[in-house]
């Protein structure tokens, strides 16, 4: 039986939402609504309501079944991971808590199931510390950090050297995924176009700034994970390269010609919603780069991903962007 790995999922452990109805803890709290769970989030106030197939693993089950889908690699909701009102002690704690539920969602999901953890990033010492403890746990294949944190880190930071270093010693794939609400959402005009362009646009600046501050540089072994196809950065790549030799997109030297010529080091999803941008992705990365991905459980993501995949005429490469990738990123020490 071929495998077909979707990458890009999200999952609330629902373990954890019934915990914190009974008790809250660490500023967050839960409770049940008629539209389903709301979570009171530190800083941020309430949710909005958890529909069950963000929760309930019959409804996974059933759209995985449908879909084609064999395999997939849960991320928690970015929404719940952390608040900006929340200390550094209480986010390492509120981690644990949640690396936990979500550790006991994939071992009952079965080998087929992989999680992403979660790691503070206040303190790049002690988020390095956490990354090395916690995925030793056999459940999470990697972590997936906001590329706009809530307490004000920029993932360029300096400090989070420590973390990228082990990140890129223990070769574990790191999704970046934008916030709900995101730099992006200053722009006075972008309405309700946040979630169509405003995560794309954030997700473009956080690994541009990436790029040209020289982070894969000085860990070429970081195995990184674009949502959302990379956002905008693939398709106007030569436009970067342009302001980066005239000196408008320049943070330093870097060890190679052009920043375009990091692309093919990283790894985007299939989740452009569109097959022709699927084939570009695989021409301008190759497809060994390429990975399924649905964004699941959201109305935005791709209702067909293997189908999608499968029309974006890829050949002999298919099977290997519908799942041998992400078996060999992802489930390579099963």
């Amino acid at each position: 039986m071929s495998i077909v790995a979707d990458v890009h999922a999200h999952v609330v452990p629902a373990s954890l939402l019934t915990d914190l109805e009974r008790s809250p803890a660490h500023g967050f709290a839960a409770r049940r609504g008629d539209a389903g769970w709301v979570v009171s989030v530190p800083g941020a106030g309430d949710t909005r309501p958890i529909r069950p197939r963000m929760t309930e693993p019959a409804a996974r089950r059933a759209w995985l079944s449908g879909t084609g889908i064999t395999r997939q690699v849960l991320s928690p909701w970015l929404d719940v991971q952390f608040g900006p009102g929340m200390s550094p002690a209480d986010a390492r704690s509120w981690a644990v808590l949640l690396n936990d539920a979500l550790c006991q969602t994939v071992a009952d999901a079965g080998p087929d199931t992989v999680g992403l953890a979660t790691v503070a990033v206040d303190d790049g010492e002690a988020a390095a510390e956490d990354a090395r403890t916690v995925l030793a746990r056999p459940e999470l294949a990697g972590v997936v950090l906001n590329t706009n944190p809530p307490d004000g880190t920029v993932l360029h930071d300096p400090k989070l050297e420590p973390l990228w270093t082990v990140l890129a010693e223990l070769g574990a794939p790191v999704l970046l995924h934008p916030p709900t609400c995101g730099p992006s959402g200053e722009l006075p005009t972008l309405g309700g176009l946040g979630n169509v362009y405003g995560r794309l646009v954030d997700n473009t600046f956080a690994v541009t700034e990436l790029i040209l501050h020289g982070v894969l540089d000085r860990h070429p072994g970081l195995r990184l994970v674009l949502v959302h196809g990379g956002g905008f950065l693939p398709y106007a790549a030569a436009r970067l390269d342009g302001g980066h030799r005239v000196g408008e997109a320049h943070a330093g030297d870097l060890a190679r010609d052009r920043p375009s010529d990091y692309l093919p080091d990283l790894y985007f999803d299939t989740v452009t919603l569109s097959a022709p941008a699927v084939a570009f992705l695989a021409g301008l990365v190759g497809p060994g780069h390429l990975l399924l991905g649905s964004d699941y459980p959201f109305a935005l993501g791709d209702p067909d991903p293997v189908g999608t995949v499968r029309a974006a005429g890829l050949g002999d490469d298919t099977e290997a962007v519908l799942g041998g990738n992400a078996a060999d990123l992802f489930w390579r020490n099963a």
